[in-house]
């Protein structure tokens, strides 16, 4: 038997053990309500492409029907987590929507105290750097500065932490920032120098399970809103005061509609002041 006769004789015999087991993921909208139900996130019915990732990741996992779905969402956090990172869209750049990133250093310089800032949700840390590059190249000590982000997305947070970007993430920073604060590796990646690298914390939560007991001076949330329906809107945004001290400083982004907040006066485009 030759090679390419071996080949094809695994690939027949994959297909038969396929044809074997059967595969339901009918009414797979129970899996996206219930995704739904915990994170907020309503437009998978529409994902086809997303959807069929999930039920790709699923048979991997030698899960093959809908119920069987649900169980392993319900009853294992890992099965769950790695739904999330499959179903939430992590792709962000440096300087993204820069002029509400040059208010907010504006504000900081002009600032007498040390400011704790939120960036939720921080998909892979570019906006979070950006703000600590935005200070330093103003000459702004980060440690005017406690910041963190957060997100979702499991995998995010470890690339976030890694703290390593293609060309993609960083087309807007010009060549001069870029040798400054930035090592290219063996990868083509450029890896953040340590000294931003070791200053933020980064963590995995959902919006809807944080501690607000945890109060920030400033919180971007910027452009998540468009993943949510009207209702799952109104929460985030209850959750986005509930985590500012009062006069703190909430940032939006251009894509996000947010309903009128008794507590929110509008400061500038995309910014917002706690008003109590």
């Amino acid at each position: 038997m030759g090679i390419f006769s071996l080949f094809s004789s695994k690939d027949k015999d994959k297909s038969k053990i396929e044809e074997a087991i059967k595969v339901d993921f009918s009414n797979f909208k129970r899996v996206t309500d219930y995704i739904y139900e915990k994170s907020g996130i309503t437009d998978l019915d529409t994902r086809a492409l997303t959807a069929s990732r999930l039920q790709n990741y699923a048979k991997e996992q030698n899960i093959y029907t809908t119920n069987n779905f649900l169980e392993s969402m319900q009853n294992s956090a890992l099965f769950y987590q790695e739904i999330m990172n499959i179903a939430t869209i992590n792709e962000s750049f440096f300087f993204r929507e820069k002029k509400e990133l040059d208010w907010l250093v504006s504000y900081i310089k002009n600032s007498t105290k040390q400011l704790d800032i939120l960036v939720l949700p921080c998909s892979t840390g570019e906006e979070v750097y950006s703000i600590l590059l935005l200070l330093l190249e103003e000459d702004i000590s980060i440690d005017r500065v406690n910041i963190s982000g957060c997100d979702i997305n499991s995998q995010a947070i470890r690339s976030a932490k890694m703290a390593e970007y293609d060309e993609h993430s960083l087309h807007n920073i010009d060549s001069e920032i870029l040798l400054k604060y930035f090592v290219k590796n063996e990868k083509n990646l450029y890896k953040i120098l340590p000294l931003l690298r070791r200053k933020p914390n980064f963590y995995q939560e959902n919006i809807f399970e944080i501690d607000t007991t945890k109060k920030y001076d400033i919180v971007l949330s910027r452009n998540m809103f468009i993943y949510f329906d009207d209702e799952n809107r109104k929460k985030a945004l209850q959750v986005i005061v509930d985590l500012l001290r009062p006069n703190g400083i909430y940032i939006k982004g251009h894509a996000d509609y947010i309903q009128k907040h008794r507590d929110l006066s509008n400061l500038a485009y995309g910014v917002y002041s706690k008003q109590i």
